[in-house]
């Protein structure tokens, strides 16, 4: 199979027919991240009564899978194979994610803190594997400053797809009277369907650009050594507060709009439906905007538009479906942006590290960026249980005190909207402008460094 897997260099502009490919396994993926963030808690939590521990469990699980990055990412830099460097990280991330799925998914009622515990941390393994090995491919399809914005700005629209998958799945499950749990289960069935097929799709067509630098010298040190640059650490800062934001947002959504807003399961699914429709209408406003501008710039001022219309949320009326769906498919569209410029401008770091060092860092700096994501997550899942402790009750929300219902009101505005802010204020000591990624170009061209 390898033989016959392309190889070959990929041009600077990157064809459809190979960007929908290479954003084939996209779908999968985040298929499965949308409920690690936002479905699994509640579900664990509250229609498998594992209450209000499953948080600490997800966090607990995200703390020591963060842990795996750094490894990752070195390995996969040292990686030099027929198949390629990337490539061959997708093909063994297949099976670890294939049965994981199957076992999170597709538990009963009566399953205990060690089997989550478990099972959460292959998953969690495999899922790092697969995120960080296709971001990290997105890098070298392509080193032109505004063409890796398209990349990823596909890359987000294949992300919303994926999540609008396993966001659908269980409103049209419930549509025919069946349960949310059943749901649940055809969502990860839908996961393991379509995760070998998109691999191999992706696999097959797309070519990657292999590195000619040198690996025998490649130290594990060097993850660190990346964090003392200005530039890479004004990105971690950002892509932290910016993943903060959503992810308590995801964590807290159907708490916050079924038990204050009045909005039944069925009318959350659908606005978290628009919620990601928007990114899809978002990803090709904030690539545009990216080359009118910086695309730092760009990513300042979609956190600083999501913060606004993130506050606004709290004044919603209660019981009014339109009105809250609207807001939310309102916030959709600057999520859009954190994602796809953050990788974006990390791939112009990784040219820039190249030259200064001669050693190609890409799979190190988008493990770097994967931990402070990760770290973001982990941070959000645990305010399920910061609710708990404040008397919210998980496993049984319609029973919680008023004030408990304030707590979630103040956790699910406040933090994210302060999180937005910060993230924007990160980002205004970066100064990897597009002329300067121009003159490092031209530099490693003459240098014949690819």
């Amino acid at each position: 199979m390898a033989s016959q897997i392309s190889t070959q260099p990929a041009s600077d502009k990157v064809g459809m027919g190979r960007m929908l490919a290479f954003i084939a396994p996209c779908v999968p993926f985040a298929a499965l991240g949308l409920p690690l963030v936002a479905t699994l808690p509640e579900y664990y939590g509250t229609q498998l009564q594992l209450g209000a521990m499953v948080g600490a469990i997800f966090f607990i699980v995200r703390c020591f899978d963060i842990l795996i990055d750094p490894v990752l990412g070195h390995w996969m830099d040292r990686t030099r194979t027929k198949l390629g460097r990337f490539k061959l990280w997708m093909l063994i991330c297949l099976p670890i994610l294939f049965v994981s799925t199957g076992f999170i998914f597709m538990a009963q009622k009566g399953v205990g803190p060690i089997y989550l515990g478990l099972w959460l941390f292959v998953l969690y393994v495999g899922f790092s594997i697969a995120a960080l090995s296709q971001a990290s491919w997105g890098t070298v399809l392509s080193t032109d400053y505004n063409e890796r914005s398209r990349i990823f700005a596909w890359w987000q629209v294949g992300n919303i797809i994926g999540i609008l998958a396993a966001a659908l799945i269980p409103v049209i499950i419930q549509s025919l009277g069946y349960s949310y749990n059943l749901g649940v289960q055809i969502m990860g069935a839908f996961i393991m369907l379509s995760l070998p097929i998109s691999i191999a799709i992706a696999l097959w067509v797309v070519p990657e650009k292999v590195s000619n630098t040198s690996t025998h010298d490649l130290k594990l040190s060097h993850y660190f050594d990346m964090w003392k640059r200005k530039n890479v650490r004004c990105i971690l800062w950002a892509d932290l507060f910016m993943g903060l934001a959503p992810g308590v947002m995801a964590a807290l959504f159907f708490y916050f709009f079924e038990e204050t807003k009045g909005l039944t399961r069925m009318e959350c699914n659908i606005a978290m439906l628009l919620y990601f429709v928007a990114g899809i209408v978002g990803a090709p406003i904030w690539t545009i905007a990216s080359k009118r501008m910086s695309k730092h710039k760009v990513l300042i001022l979609s956190s600083l538009i999501f913060a606004a219309l993130y506050a606004a949320m709290y004044f919603a009326p209660k019981g009014n479906f339109i009105v809250c769906a609207a807001m939310t498919f309102a916030n959709g569209i600057p999520y859009a942006a954190s994602l796809l410029l953050t990788r974006a401008l990390m791939a112009d770091i990784g040219d820039e590290v190249m030259l200064e060092t001669g050693h190609d860092h890409k799979g190190t700096l988008m493990a770097i960026l994967s931990a402070t994501t990760k770290v973001g997550y982990a941070i959000s899942a645990l305010t399920i249980t910061i609710l708990g402790l404040l008397h919210f009750n998980v496993k049984a929300p319609a029973q919680s005190p008023a004030d408990a219902l304030v707590w979630v009101e103040i956790l699910f505005i406040g933090l994210p909207v302060i999180f937005l802010i910060l993230g924007a204020l990160a980002m205004k000591a970066y100064d990897l402008t597009p002329e300067r990624h121009e003159q490092i170009m031209a530099q490693l061209k003459a240098k014949d460094i690819v």
